[in-house]
């Protein structure tokens, strides 16, 4: 029996980190422009997990910044990483960068330990700078964020 996966994340110093032990609920694409300002990339990539089995350790490391009504972003107050989100509309998940997640390498999940991603989010808001990938996922956008995109 394969013995189950702790999900690990942690700043870029080091000062913070979490720890959950159980699955993920979801894994996803954001290509809204709030996650691009936050990670200075084309898009995020976020995991889900379930807060009752989320530990966080260096808690006094931590800085709150809330750029919305619903979101609350947990940053490093050393190096400045992104460690989780709450959005007060899905109480129970921990929204995590899946970037805070080390790989394989460094001690973390396989890579068949992740979930399928489920699709790329507000695409409508996406970077114009750069094609979507042709990788067969959903792809939402519109006004909402979530309504499905013709092929």
């Amino acid at each position: 029996m394969k013995e189950p996966t702790t999900w690990r994340a942690a700043c870029y110093c080091g000062a913070a980190s979490l720890s959950c032990s159980a699955a993920p609920r979801g894994f996803m694409h954001c290509h809204c422009g709030q996650c691009r300002r936050l990670s200075g990339g084309a898009f995020s990539s976020w995991l889900s997990l379930p807060g009752e089995a989320v530990q966080i350790q260096g808690q006094a490391a931590l800085r709150e910044f809330a750029p919305t009504a619903n979101g609350r972003r947990f940053f490093c107050g050393h190096c400045g990483s992104h460690l989780y989100t709450l959005d007060s509309r899905m109480p129970e998940i921990i929204g995590v960068p899946a970037g805070a997640v080390p790989g394989p390498e460094a001690g973390g999940p396989a890579v068949d330990a992740w979930p399928c991603a489920s699709g790329h989010y507000f695409c409508s808001d996406g970077a114009p700078w750069v094609a979507l990938p042709e990788d067969g996922l959903p792809r939402r956008g519109g006004m909402d964020g979530m309504s499905p995109l013709p092929d």
